[in-house]
Formats: C-alpha cells, sequence, structure tokens
C-alpha cells in the first residue's frame, strides 16, 4: 500500500477495522522516502543508494525473488494491471500499473533472465487456491492509495483480505502481510515515517499490538526466516517479528 502515515491509516475505518479484526504492528517505521527505497528494501535489505523512484536504477545486489529461486521456493510477484507477464515497462496506463511500485523489475538478474522474470505477474493470474509458497502482491495506482482517496483503497484492501482469509492456503498455516511503503512525506521517523503493518494468520488474537520496533528490514528478515533462507543486507540486523506469534 502507499503513502500513509500511521494516524492517518488508523483513522480510516475500513483499514482500522482490519487492525482490530486481525493484529498490528504499531511501532513501525519505513525506511526512506519516496517510493522505490522502500520497496528494493522489502525485497534486497537495502536501498542501495536509490534515493528516487527512478525508472532505469537498476541494480545487482542479491534480491528475495533470486534468492527463492536459488533455494527452490515456488514465489511469485503479482501486479495489478500488468498488461502481461515479464512486462517490464515503466507504465502501463489502462491498468493503473507504475514500475515504481515492482522491486523486482530493477535487478539486473531477474530482468535479464527470462526464467526469473516469468515470476511477474499480472494480480488476475494469483490463483488463490494454489497459490506459490511466497506470493508479493502490489495493488495498482488507486487501490493502494497512491492516486486514490485512503478510504477507496481501503475499500478493495478489506476485499482482497476477505479473498485471502477464504482461501486453504492461508488457513492451512499461510500468514498475510500487509504493509505501506512509507509514512507521510513530511515524517522522517526511521528514515521513512511511522507505518500501520498489519499481520493477517490464524490463531491470531482478535486485535492483538505489537509495540516492538519494526521497519521494513525486520519484515524481509521474517519472510526469509520464516522460508529457510538467509538475510539479506540490512534484513540480517533486524529482528524476526516472531512476537506475533511468541507474546509480547
Amino acid at each position: 500500500m502507499e503513502n500513509l502515515g500511521y494516524d492517518a491509516a488508523m483513522a480510516t475505518p475500513s483499514i482500522a477495522k482490519l487492525a482490530h479484526e486481525y493484529a498490528a504492528a504499531t511501532n513501525y517505521d519505513a525506511v526512506a522516502h519516496p517510493s522505490l527505497p522502500n520497496y528494493l528494501a522489502l525485497t534486497s535489505g537495502g536501498t542501495w543508494g536509490v534515493t528516487s523512484d527512478c525508472f532505469t536504477c537498476y541494480r545487482s545486489e542479491p534480491n528475495l525473488g533470486s534468492q527463492l529461486s536459488g533455494a527452490g521456493v515456488p514465489w511469485g510477484a503479482y501486479m495489478e494491471g500488468l498488461p502481461s507477464s515479464c512486462d517490464l515497462t515503466p507504465y502501463y496506463l489502462p491498468g493503473d500499473y507504475a514500475g515504481k511500485h515492482d522491486p523486482f523489475r530493477y535487478f539486473t538478474n531477474i530482468r535479464t533472465s527470462p526464467a526469473l522474470c516469468a515470476h511477474i505477474q499480472p494480480l488476475a493470474n494469483l490463483n488463490l487456491a494454489r497459490p506459490p509458497t511466497f506470493a508479493w502482491i502490489t495493488p495498482n495506482l488507486c487501490h493502494d492509495g497512491h492516486d486514490c482517496p485512503a478510504s477507496q483503497a481501503g475499500a478493495w484492501l478489506d476485499g482482497f483480505v476477505a479473498q485471502v482469509t477464504a482461501s486453504p492456503g492461508w488457513r492451512n498455516g499461510g500468514v498475510l502481510f500487509v504493509t505501506w511503503d512509507e509514512g507521510n512525506g513530511g515524517d522522517t521517523r526511521g528514515g521513512g515515517g511511522h507505518a500501520l503493518t498489519l499481520v493477517i494468520a490464524p490463531g491470531l488474537p482478535p486485535g492483538e499490538m505489537v509495540a516492538q520496533p519494526f521497519n521494513h528490514y525486520a519484515l524481509l528478515h521474517t519472510i526469509e526466516a520464516s522460508l529457510g533462507v538467509p538475510p539479506l543486507g540490512a534484513a540480517a540486523q533486524a529482528p524476526v517479528m516472531s512476537a506475533f506469534w511468541t507474546g509480547h
């Protein structure tokens, strides 16, 4: 999700409803402004000197996609509005798609490998009845809140969460993390501002609020630990978000 500080997210009824139905990290920070460095941090453990939403600042660092492929873990990156698989264009206006919100298109080992690039798919191709072990999802520019009001984005999110939580993959030990790329533009806490992150998993106490400090690197470390691969970059120094399951 896009560009919404913690307080504004919790003031949006559809989003606050999800936080109270499931669980939330209340002390979670983005790591940079604007969007793209946060997307890179979430998928590679670093911003790598990127300080803008550039479209051709490709990176050669190890990343979650190639890491999972190397470990034999099925994965997919699903972009709402993307016209076709492995489409690397910066924008697709008919679908409200922006390449700056697809971090996987920036990594050279994915861009140059047809096999790896094929993991970048339109969201419509995600089969919740038989999902890959790891699925990254980026909504389009309206549904992520970038170009539409938070109320509209929250309504889409509420509907999408309902689809996921009704799926057998989620019910059989799955977890859905929902995070915002950055907080409000004037908020530089943690580098990118105070952001809400939802943790939606079977068995968690409804409305559980965890105040331990986390950021995008902690979320990456949590994903990697759960999938049995080592943490990348700054994720190695960040905590795993295990407090949701072990008490706090």
